[in-house]
């Protein structure tokens, strides 16, 4: 069964033991961006994908939430950066890494629904901005962690700007089964909170195979990253779950 999620450090930290294959597991798994895998849902091309969670209430009647497995940040998500000599245009378009993510979902929310959008690969963003392309732009993952490093300036935390509107977690990215496999729903959530559990309990066992995937390598980064989006939430989010999804309606 392909399992398909993102080479970020979350990800695999989460799934080194089934990815290793020291816990035994059928999943195959497969490596692509978060915007790739959003748009493979569409045609429902995994039975086991993450996803953006703007992308998930768009695909709900191909895909089903799975309560483990989530990426969700306690006030802290992407960020709205620019360079440093400029204030954030509403009226200038805004890199952000993919029209299907959280990122532009909270971006539309932050800024208004007419705000201008142009997808890019998440890794190019803070290049875009530093040089001058884009006046402004989203990031998310580890790059989230770095930009002040390239000269640019945050200009919203939308992370905590959800939370302090909401009172939630931030959600960004879920593990979802296609309809057609969903009657395999508690044993992947079993097999994903066993794999979360061992990361929890060995975590220096996990980072030379997060260090390989990783977009940045220091270790100080990689480690922001996976206590920032791999935490109690990624075992279940079952307690707010229907309160999560009511707000990502609005």
């Amino acid at each position: 069964m392909k399992f398909a999620i993102t080479p970020c450090p979350n990800d695999t930290f989460s799934y080194f033991h089934l990815i290793s294959g020291e816990l035994p597991s059928d999943f195959e798994f497969v490596f692509e961006d978060i915007e790739t895998l959003n748009m493979a849902a569409e045609s429902g091309k995994f039975p086991v994908t993450k996803l953006s969670f703007a992308a998930y209430m768009n695909l709900r009647d191909k895909y089903e939430l799975l309560d483990a497995g989530a990426a969700l940040g306690i006030g802290t998500g992407p960020v709205l950066i620019t360079r440093k000599d400029c204030l954030f245009d509403a009226s200038s378009p805004v890199a952000v890494p993919g029209l299907n993510t959280t990122a532009a979902m909270l971006l539309k929310s932050y800024a208004g629904t007419g705000i201008k959008m142009e997808a890019m690969f998440f890794r190019d963003i803070v290049e875009a901005v530093a040089s001058g392309r884009f006046s402004s732009g989203v990031l998310i993952h580890e790059g989230r962690f770095v930009f002040e490093d390239f000269g640019l300036a945050l200009a919203a935390d939308l992370g905590k700007w959800w939370t302090e509107k909401t009172g939630l977690p931030v959600p960004l990215g879920c593990i979802c089964v296609r309809r057609d496999f969903s009657h395999l729903k508690k044993d992947l959530e079993g097999l994903m909170c066993k794999s979360i559990a061992a990361a929890f309990a060995s975590p220096d066992k996990c980072m030379p195979y997060v260090r390989e995937k990783a977009q940045y390598l220091a270790e100080d980064i990689l480690q922001k990253h996976i206590w920032a989006f791999v935490n109690e939430y990624s075992l279940d989010i079952s307690p707010f779950r229907e309160k999560l999804l009511k707000n990502l309606e609005i």
